[in-house]
């Protein structure tokens, strides 16, 4: 009886919540705006579709092109922080290499070097404003996004801020692989609700390879007709019936989410979403 009720409490641990993730892939693409733009919360059909982020302020780092930016959400009442991936998608893609790192003490776990410099170059900012909001916004639910490199940046900052006791909503989207299977190991007992989208047959998921040591870690939501989702299973080594099953990969698919991309920016027609 007690097996069945641990079986039973593994089934009903995720719950997909589509129109939070569709607000947060939008989020995540904002992050590609104009630093102006994104503190004016004039984002284009982004802030025309989702107007409820105030107290808007990028961070970034001139030197390594790293961005982001944080805001409070008034309609979620919660401190959202987003990360921009590459400024060049495709050159990101091409320099995926394998070199692994420590992450830290806490973790006895090797991530990507480069996705550690990417997140670390950001960190000096981003630990004064979480600071500074946490004591304006007390009893604020904290949600975290990044596309591509933002993704991988995003859980690694998502896991270092469950660490402080705080409860985490994660969604990434269209993010590499971040760390070895230890890493999977830690921050499955961390206090994060995990959503990576992945779309059709993107290639970034697919990187960087299984085979040097690299693991994703859950819940995969795989849109893989780009409309329609499926909830791959909960499993170490990724569900292989999901976007790990695509063969053939492409960029293409990589630029644009749920209908939401760079080109947001501008007022230009995007499909109807609701909140």
């Amino acid at each position: 009886m007690k097996f069945l009720v641990v079986l039973l409490a593994l089934a009903v641990a995720f719950e997909y919540d589509e129109s939070l993730a569709r607000q947060l892939t939008a989020f995540s693409f904002g992050a590609y705006c104009e630093i102006n733009d994104i503190n004016n919360w004039n984002t284009g059909t982004i802030s025309e579709q989702y107007p409820h982020l105030t107290k808007v302020q990028v961070f970034e780092n001139v030197d390594m092109k790293t961005r982001g930016y944080i805001a409070y959400n008034t309609q979620t009442q919660a401190i959202t922080v987003v990360f921009r991936g590459s400024d060049n998608i495709k050159n990101f893609i091409a320099d995926i290499d394998t070199k692994k790192t420590n992450f830290n003490t806490a973790c006895k776990c090797q991530v990507h070097e480069g996705f550690l410099a990417a997140y670390s170059s950001l960190k000096i900012h981003l630990n004064s404003l979480i600071g500074e909001y946490r004591v304006k916004y007390p009893y604020a639910k904290y949600h975290v996004t990044g596309h591509s490199l933002g993704g991988a940046m995003a859980t690694l900052f998502a896991s270092e801020l469950s660490m402080t006791g705080i409860k985490v909503t994660l969604v990434t989207v269209g993010a590499p692989r971040v760390g070895d299977s230890d890493f999977y190991d830690w921050f499955s007992k961390l206090q994060i609700t995990h959503t990576r989208l992945t779309n059709k047959k993107d290639i970034a998921p697919h990187l960087p390879p299984f085979r040097f040591g690299f693991e994703h870690v859950n819940t995969e939501v795989w849109y893989y007709d780009g409309v329609d989702y499926i909830i791959c299973k909960e499993v170490k080594g990724e569900d292989q019936t999901c976007s790990a099953s695509a063969t053939r990969t492409n960029l293409n698919d990589h630029h644009s989410y749920l209908g939401w991309s760079a080109s947001s920016c501008n007022s230009e027609p995007v499909m109807q979403i609701s909140n």
